[in-house]
C-alpha cells in the first residue's frame, strides 16, 4: 500500500507528465522531440499510477473486468496498428512518387482560429508514440506479473 502523499503527488503529477508528453509530441516535427520521448513519458505516467495505486484501484477507475493477459488484449494490438501507422506514412510518400518517409508540409486556414501549420511527420509521430506507449507498457505488464 502506498502512502497518503504518494497518491497525492501522484494525481497531481500525473496530469503534469501527460500535458508535457503531448508537449513534446507536437513539437517534435519542428524541435527535439516527437512520439518516442512523448511515447516514454505517457508510459512512466501509467507505470506510476500502476505503482501507486493497487490495479483493483486502476481498473476499477476504468472499468477493467479482468486482469488475465491484458497485455496481449489491449497493448499489442495497439503496438502493430502503431506500427503500421509509421510504416504507412512511409510507404504512402512512396506511392506519391516521393522518398521514403519524405515529408509534405504546409498551412491551412481553420475559420475561428486562424492559419494552422501542418506536417505529414506527424503521422509517423503517432505511430511511433503508439508503438512506443504500448510496447513499454508490455514490457511493465509482463514484468510486474512475475
Amino acid at each position: 500500500m502506498s502512502t497518503v502523499v504518494a497518491r497525492s503527488v501522484t494525481k497531481a503529477v500525473v496530469p503534469l507528465m501527460v500535458v508535457v508528453a503531448l508537449s513534446f509530441f507536437f513539437q517534435g516535427h519542428n524541435l527535439p522531440g516527437g512520439g518516442f520521448i512523448a511515447g516514454v513519458m505517457t508510459a512512466a505516467a501509467i507505470a506510476l499510477v500502476y505503482i501507486i495505486f493497487d490495479f483493483e484501484d486502476f481498473s476499477y477507475l476504468f472499468g477493467i473486468e479482468n486482469k488475465t493477459y491484458r497485455a496481449i488484449r489491449e497493448y499489442i494490438p495497439l503496438t502493430g496498428a502503431g506500427l503500421a501507422l509509421a510504416v504507412g506514412s512511409g510507404v504512402l510518400s512512396v506511392g506519391l512518387g516521393a522518398s521514403f518517409l519524405d515529408h509534405s508540409f504546409g498551412t491551412i486556414h481553420i475559420p475561428l482560429i486562424g492559419e494552422a501549420h501542418w506536417t505529414t511527420a506527424l503521422i509517423f509521430d503517432l505511430g511511433v508514440y503508439m508503438t512506443v506507449t504500448s510496447s513499454i507498457l508490455v514490457v511493465i505488464e509482463v514484468v510486474g506479473e512475475e
